[in-house]
């Protein structure tokens, strides 16, 4: 099988845009140049239509590229698979309901800042509301690179191209929770310690037997 180094790169591409403009050094450089109030109201906003740009942007090269199927599974392990992957979507939608999905899109901190010309809360301008550590999160420390993973992951219909595309989303997936990790014991320093010791990084079945077992 030949590598299409076009989706490696358009994939690569994507990931280092993604991960140097979600970055703290980032943050900390154009709040300088901007302001902390405009960072606060327009920064999420800015990180959500360059993100959604770069990865259409993306998937649009991959997608066009020549690809051919490697395997074609039968039906009794294709539809297992897609469950799998209905799972991963409820997984992400679960985690993103803890932040107001106007705030985690960025359109709130904009259009509250066009009307009172105030802004609040973090770099992002999202109200800080602590260590989340129920719902999902509670089962879970990181459900929305576990959701990518699974979506990516089983997709049933192995492509040449989407067999790359998929190991190159889990492995950056992967990284993003190492990342995240630093960045939470960064700011919540013993208390993160501890939920990190009782809830798993990934294994969402190991959290699940986690809560039944408690009393």
């Amino acid at each position: 099988m030949m590598l299409n180094w076009t989706v490696i790169a358009a994939f690569i591409t994507f990931a280092f845009l993604h991960s140097l403009t979600v970055s703290r050094v980032f943050k900390n450089f154009l709040s300088g140049i901007i302001g902390e109030n405009r960072m606060r109201a327009y920064y999420r906003l800015g990180f959500t239509v360059f993100s959604a740009i770069t990865a259409l942007a993306a998937f649009y090269i991959i997608w066009t590229q020549p690809d051919h199927t490697l395997y074609r599974p039968p039906q009794y392990i294709s539809i297992p698979a897609r469950i799998v992957q209905v799972f991963g979507v409820l997984i992400f939608l679960s985690s993103s309901k803890i932040i107001h999905p106007g705030a985690f899109m960025g359109v709130r901190q904009a259009m509250n800042y066009l009307k009172t010309g105030e802004t609040a809360g973090d770099i992002e301008g999202i109200e800080n509301t602590g260590l989340v550590t129920w719902g999902v999160y509670g089962l879970v420390r990181h459900p929305m690179y576990l959701a990518g993973i699974l979506v990516f992951l089983f997709e049933p219909v192995i492509t040449a191209n989407n067999l790359a595309l998929r190991v190159l989303a889990a492995l950056y997936f992967l990284f993003g929770t190492f990342i995240e990790e630093r960045r939470f014991l960064h700011d919540f320093g013993d208390e993160y310690a501890a939920y990190r010791r009782e809830v798993p990084r990934l294994n969402i079945i190991a959290g699940i037997a986690r809560k039944i077992r408690r009393p």
